[in-house]
């Protein structure tokens, strides 16, 4: 993640954001699906988390957000992060996988 990003978000949070990137790769790894996104926001413009660069794009248009964008968004983004929201959308889209064996 980008410097200027890391420092809008906070230390904690963009190693939050790291580590659902991990998530995310895990869950590729043990059910063989491919989870490239995560919602970061989901209402509106859908704003999300990509696994394989670890940028933060719109999904609409697959494009990264420049600074700007992002200062505007960072409390939204923050606001979801620390509430466990996105965390819910991550853990939904993993009840809807069938484990190995089903």
């Amino acid at each position: 993640m980008e410097k200027e990003f890391r420092k809008l978000l906070g230390e904690d949070l963009a190693n939050y954001l790291e580590l659902l990137r991990a998530k995310m790769a895990f869950a590729e790894e043990m059910y063989g699906i491919k989870m490239n996104y995560v919602p970061l926001i989901a209402d509106g413009e859908i704003v999300v988390l990509d696994k394989n660069d670890g940028k933060i794009k719109w999904l609409k248009t697959k494009r990264p957000l420049t600074l700007d964008e992002f200062k505007a968004l960072a409390e939204k983004i923050k606001g979801n992060l620390e509430s466990g929201y996105v965390e819910m959308l991550l853990a939904m889209n993993m009840s809807c996988v069938h484990g190995p064996g089903e």
